[in-house]
């Protein structure tokens, strides 16, 4: 059993330099300073090939917009973006997002995804999804589920009433049931077994090779065969009727009684066909 890489989508990314450093200082007189005794600094830079806007804290979380339009926004501590009323991001490109810690989302309303790709989770640990009303999943092609590894493992299923399957259900393996119930019929294409109880039918009959059993009968369009042998204790012994097939029993009855006549015990017959 194969199962996915894991996806490639962590690219690591670093943090841009700054366009003011030491090798490439600002230029006088186009850099613009406004520094605060307490040591917050505004810088409006226009060396030339440098252009740069840079608000930073005492602290060192700044604020700073490169010369080609990107922006660093780095806080020398905890973060947070309180927005009143909406609030709407548009990513033309990639998006990435590392946490390093845990992640808390919280939704008090509905939570709609559009996914025009593919989706993909890779999980080292435990994963667990509790729904509190209907949870429906579809599928318009196949959905493969592959559970246990090298050392293998199992799918549970543990449903409150019932299992319903609107469709054909196919096993490599064995299917093991305290009871299985079946609302039409059961077709073997090699053979069926049955345990010391044998077969029950509701009705008491069972059909072998007749798609219809009758109650308190045994059907079957080919023979009976038994090593010991056959008992019916509310029957009559020695009755019985086949159409294409060989009374055996009987058979061996005509051949073997001796009966009483007015002429004495007679012997067994040399034929068992009975002339008028």
């Amino acid at each position: 059993m194969s199962y996915p890489a894991p996806p490639d989508f962590f690219k690591p990314f670093t943090e841009p330099p700054s366009a003011a450093n030491t090798d490439y200082p600002p230029v006088y007189p186009y850099n613009n300073v406004t520094q605060t005794p307490g040591g917050h600094l505004f810088e409006m830079d226009d060396t030339p090939q440098r252009e740069r806007v840079r608000l930073q804290h005492r602290t060192g979380t700044f604020i700073e917009m490169h010369p080609n339009g990107d922006e660093v926004h780095k806080v020398y501590g905890n973060g947070y973006t309180i927005v009143v009323q909406d609030n709407n991001v548009l990513i033309s490109g990639n998006c990435i997002v590392k946490i390093e810690g845990d992640a808390n989302i919280q939704i008090t309303g509905d939570k709609i995804e559009t996914v025009l790709g593919n989706v993909e989770q890779y999980i080292k640990g435990n994963f667990t999804q509790v729904v509190e009303k209907t949870c429906s999943m579809t599928s318009l092609q196949d959905t493969i589920i592959n559970a246990g590894g090298a050392l293998g493992g199992g799918l549970k299923v543990h449903p409150g009433d019932y299992l319903y399957v609107d469709g054909d259900i196919h096993s490599q393996g064995e299917v093991v049931a305290t009871k299985i119930y079946s609302q039409g019929r059961v077709d073997a294409e090699t053979g069926m077994s049955a345990g010391p109880l044998g077969f029950v039918t509701t009705l008491g009959g069972v059909s072998v090779g007749v798609p219809v059993a009758v109650p308190t009968e045994i059907n079957s369009l080919g023979p009976i065969n038994s090593f010991t042998s056959i008992s019916a204790p509310l029957g009559l012994f020695g009755i019985s009727s086949s159409i294409l097939g060989f009374d055996v029993i009987n058979s061996l009855i005509f051949d073997t009684h001796i009966h009483a006549a007015p002429m004495g015990l007679t012997s067994p017959p040399l034929t068992n066909i009975i002339e008028a």
